[in-house]
This record gives structure tokens, sequence and C-alpha cells, in this order.
């Protein structure tokens, strides 16, 4: 296994701004350096021992400036080692669902860990949310998907014994609760998979695990590489497989010498599947199929000029590369468009093993199958708070436990999670008018733990041009004192964006940065959010960074409905969900078939973003009424049937 050790500090990416971060090491001189393994994150990683009710109290309330909806909960903080998978879905009625690797409790190795599950159906209402898994074994890194018929499926992996569990429900909106084991293949163990499905067609990537105890044979070396990707599909909805852990064309120890985890992604679409595989010494590969899997047409996206990666090969020049975190998606004229977290590397050094990361780097990379030319789409900059044209983060957010589990003198925690860059997890949607958007998770400048690190954000970055402009990237979560991060995307939008994520107390996670001496991320309950955006807000700027906008300012935004209220018909209240562009208050007026006010209310002091707005119905005769929502100087009217 290769050794990696990892640079304190980062460097601007083509004239992007990067975050100037501790000490910007000399390329030619022997940089300051910590030692970490090999960069991977294994899934059943031994945490610290806590048990359920361990009452553990950090940080303090966080400071909201947009408002979202909390769909479930996990003690289980780590929700991807690289790649963040889209693991919400926008149902063609226009109904939500939403999967996360859950853990109902903090004991001890995580028993109950499996795959949570939430849905939102047509009229805005979501299920009473909870953090209990669907399987019957312990599972994680779920996936999901709606076949023809409705229904849905959730395939999350089982790391002991290697292999996948799929898990099915009769209708949408149910949990799915029977499952079925799948895809397994002795000796090996294969986890960490990723899911898309057109139809009754699920195409499966994966990797295997290579945490093995000594003697044990868990992950196959195939054409030259450790540890591959392979791809599996059915045709039958998981029922049968008809191809099974095969080898994508040109994938081979021309280019790589070891596989990862979690660093590709997949999209289908008819029978067009696209994969996409990264590494920080690979470059990006792509792969595409136009007869559901059958063939496959290699593309190299991003090349990375070592490769395949030596210990004997230099690297003076800190080539730009990847950070393994990738996403792929495919339009309506089902062509490719491929986005990555930038990564920097170096090589001081033949004497041994290891090569340098700059866990610092703060840009997107973006490329698309018909200009097929590499752009760089967000950068840290953009989250400048002080004015100086960078995104400054401490030194404790892109540092990681040295020999030990020991935090490195001087800093109180760290804060790196795995070995990724700092702006990193890059996961994209479109919409019927192909503008396409891109969240991103970056650490925010001056929003800083009591330990010392920077909280993240989700950022947010748009074209309206099929990929050749960007606009400026923009905040979509803006809470001060929280860690959010592992956003993904429904891969479609319908005039909102569907965003969910995972809301910490403390930067980094449990699995990955708690020191068992020094408890600095003991296990907490974390929040699965969900935010629905209008994409006009997005398209127009709207949304910006909001950096201390207050309730009590002026209203004069607008508020947007996002779904029908529900129930309707109603007889005493009823909810619909609405999105407020700027921070303020709602008056709701119910008018009877005559115009006359019969009822009348005021929401005040809210957050911009999604709220539940309850209508008080009670007392009114039957018949039709309509319910005015009024922000500022904006007022949308709908009608609802009392009964």
């Amino acid at each position: 296994m290769r050794k990696l050790y990892i640079l304190a500090g980062s460097l601007c990416v083509y004239g992007i701004a990067a975050a100037q971060v501790g000490q910007k090491p000399t390329p030619t001189g022997t940089p300051e350096l910590s030692s970490v393994k090999s960069g991977k994150v294994f899934v059943d990683v031994k945490s610290n021992g806590f048990g359920t009710g361990s009452g553990k109290k950090v940080q303090n309330r966080g400071v909201n400036y947009a408002n979202h909806i909390y769909i479930g909960a996990s003690y289980y903080d780590l929700q991807t080692n690289y790649a963040m998978p889209h693991r919400l879905v926008l149902h063609n009625d226009g109904a939500v669902s939403g999967t996360w690797t859950t853990s109902p409790n903090d004991a001890s190795g995580f028993p109950q860990r499996g795959s949570g599950y939430n849905f939102r159906n047509t009229s805005g209402t979501w299920l009473a949310s909870q953090s209990s898994r669907i399987e019957t074994v312990r599972t994680g890194w779920p996936n999901l998907g709606v076949f023809r018929d409705g229904t849905e499926f959730i395939i999350g992996h089982e790391a002991t014994n290697g292999g996948f569990y799929i898990s099915r429900n009769t209708e949408a909106g149910t949990r799915p609760d029977v499952d079925t084991a799948i895809l397994r293949e002795e000796p090996y163990k294969p986890i960490w998979g990723r899911a898309a499905n057109s139809g009754d067609t699920i195409h499966m990537i994966y990797s295997y695990t290579d945490s093995a105890a000594v003697g044990e044979k868990r992950a196959p070396t195939r054409l030259g590489i450790f540890a591959p990707m392979v791809y599996s599909r059915s045709t039958d909805k998981g029922k049968t497989w008809d191809i099974q852990h095969i080898m994508l064309p040109g994938y081979d120890s021309t280019l790589t010498n070891n596989g990862g985890s979690d660093q590709y992604a997949i999209d289908c679409r008819n029978k067009t599947v696209v994969i996409v595989n990264a590494d920080n010494l690979q470059g990006v590969i792509a792969w595409k199929s136009t007869d559901a899997g059958r063939n496959w047409q290699r593309y190299i996206v991003d090349t990375f000029a070592y490769a395949p990666y030596n210990s004997k090969k230099l690297m003076l020049d800190t080539p730009v590369t990847n950070d393994g975190t990738v996403d792929v998606i495919l339009d309506k004229d089902e062509n490719m468009h491929v986005f990555w977290g930038v990564g920097i590397v170096l090589d001081t050094d033949t004497t041994d093993e290891s090569y340098s990361f700059f866990p610092g780097t703060q840009s997107i990379g973006y490329w698309n199958e018909l200009t097929r030319t590499r752009r760089f789409i967000a950068s840290g900059a953009a989250f400048d708070r002080t004015g100086d044209n960078t995104n400054t983060l401490a030194s404790a957010t892109f540092a990681a436990l040295g020999t030990g589990s020991s935090i490195p003198s001087g800093l109180g925690t760290v804060a790196r999670l795995g070995n990724t860059s700092a702006m990193r997890q890059p996961n994209a949607a479109i919409d019927e008018n192909d503008n396409i958007y891109c969240i991103f998770s970056v650490p925010l400048e001056q929003d800083l733990s009591d330990l010392g690190a920077n909280y993240r954000d989700i950022g947010i970055v748009y074209s309206k041009d099929f990929g050749n402009t960007w606009g400026t990237p923009q905040n979509i979560t803006q809470v001060l004192t929280r860690e959010d991060d592992f956003g993904c995307v429904a891969r479609k939008a319908n005039g909102f964006l569907h965003v969910m994520w995972q809301q910490d107390e403390l930067p980094g996670t449990n699995l990955q940065n708690n020191s068992t001496t020094a408890g600095n991320h003991p296990p907490v309950l974390n929040n699965i959010l969900y935010q629905a955006i209008p994409v006009s807000d997005i398209l127009n700027g709207n949304i910006g960074m909001v950096w201390g906008v207050k309730t009590d300012e002026p209203n004069t935004g607008e508020v947007m409905v996002v779904n029908q209220n529900y129930p309707n018909p109603v007889s005493g209240t009823t909810n619909v969900l609405v999105w407020l562009t700027k921070p303020g208050d709602v008056t709701v007026d119910v008018r009877n078939s005559l115009g006359a006010v019969v009822k009348s209310q005021k929401v005040t002091g809210l957050n911009r973003g999604n709220h539940m707005i309850t209508i008080d119905a009670s007392g009114l005769a039957a018949g039709v009424y309509t319910y005015s929502l009024t922000s500022g100087a904006n007022t949308i009217s709908r009608t609802m049937m009392v009964k």
C-alpha cells in the first residue's frame, strides 16, 4: 500500500485564489510534513467506545441565516469517504425521497448502523423523522432509486462479509422493509457501492475493502490494480445480475495501481450510462455506454502527468490533480458533465514511497463531453469575509490526527476529512432547461469552533449556457457554528433545487477526527436537513453569501409556495411549505368566496429559506376558500377546500 504525507498548506490553482493556510511550502525545499496512512478511510473504523445516552453536550447554539427542514438524524457521521452519492430523489409527481447512513445511538461500533429513510409527499409534508435503519442487518453507504412503477429501492453495503443488501417498498412513501443479499463475491469483500437506475435496470459500481486481518484475502488485484472499481448490472429490479464484477475497458495499471473507496460516481438516462473514476495519482477517467452497459467508450477527462505514480518519480512542479471527490451527470441530450474537487500533489524524494498532498486547496474542476475542456468553476476566494480575496483557514481545519491518534502539538482539534481538499464533494443537478447546478462543501472563513477549526457550509455554482460559463458561487446553508457537509442534490430540478446534507455540532467527524485521549470530537446526534430552493433565486444570484442578515431588517422579499397545502380538503389545520427569499414576517389571510377575510394570522421573525406554515381553518363552514401569503410587498394565493 502506498504511503501519503500531507502538506500543511495550499497553492493557487491556475490563477484561482486558494486559501493561504499555514506556511506555504517551497516546492524545491523540504516541507513540514505530518505522517498519515495511504488515504484509505475504512468503513469499519473502531471508534472510541460510546453508549446510548452518553449525554455529551458540545458547542453553543448555531446562528441560522437561512431556515431548513429537519428530516432525520444519525449518530454515525461519516456519510462517505470521498465522493458524495445522490441520495435524494425527485419523483415524477413532485414527491421527494431521501436516504443516509444512520445510527440511532452511539453504542461502540455502531451496531445498529444502516440506511435512514424519509419521504415528502406531493403536498410538501415529510414523514415523521427518525434515525432507525430500514434493514435487518448492519449496512452503510446507501443508494436510492425509483423503479418504473414508482416503488423505491435502497442498496447499502454489508462490510463484514462483503456484498450488498437491497431493500424495496411496495409503494412510494412507505419505508422499504424487505432486504435481500446481492452481489457477494467470495473470497473478496465488495463494498462502497454507487447505484443508478433507469426504469427497472440498476447499474452498480463499487470497490473492495482492504482493511483485512493478517492473512485474510479481502481485496483482489486485477489488471495490475489493487482493489479496483468494478461494474455490475441487473435488468429485473436487482433480483438477478446478468453482468457482475467486471473491469471497464482501459482501466488498468497504465493509469493507476490502486483502486479507492468512494472515488467514483455514476449516472444513467434511458440506455445511456456514464461512470467516472478519480484519484490524485491517476487523474479523472470516464466511461460511457449507450447500450445499457454492454459496451463502453473511455474518456480521459483530466490527465495526471505522472500516472501511474511510483515512488521513483519526482513531482517538483506541484501538479494540479483531483482529490478523489467526483460527480457526473447526463443532460437531456445524454451528454456527460463531470465535476471534481481540485487537488495538488508534490514529491521531492525518491528514497521512500511517500508523496505530499495539499489539503487547503479550494477549487472545483469541470469538463463536459461537448467541449472536452477542463475549467475551474468555483474558488475559495468567493467565500472571503475579510476583503483580502482569500478564504483563510485555521491550521486545525486541514490537520489530521498523528501517531497514536494524537492531536498535533499546538492545536486543540483536527478537522481534515480524510485526504480530501478543503473545497470538495461536488454534487450536480440539471433542470428541464439544461441549467446546471453544482453544490460543494467548503470551510468558512472566521466561522471557528471553540477549538479553533473552521466550520463548513454548502456552496453552489450554476451555468445557464450548458457549462460554458459559470455564475459566482453562493452559500446555500448560511449557518454559523455548525458543520454543514456531505451535501447531495436530487439530479432533477423542477423549479426548485432539492438539497439534503448533514449538520454536525463540531467541525470534522467523530469517525475520522476524534482523539481517544483528547475527546475533541465526541459522538453527537447529527441532523439530516433538507431545502427546496427556487432555481430562480439561484440563477438570479439572490442566494448570495449573507454575512449577518437579521430577521428584524425591513422585509422586502418574496414568499414562494413549494407545494399545495396538506391536508386538502381540511378540517382544523393544514400546512403549506413555502420559501422565503429574505428574512421577515409572513401574514396569512383566508378569504371566503365573496372575498371577505375570515381568518388572519401573522408568523414573525422567520429566516430566509423553507418554512412549514400552518393555516388555521377551524370553525369555517364547508366550501372553497382562498388563502394568501404576504411577505413584504409580495402576495401569493392558493385555494383550499374546507370539509
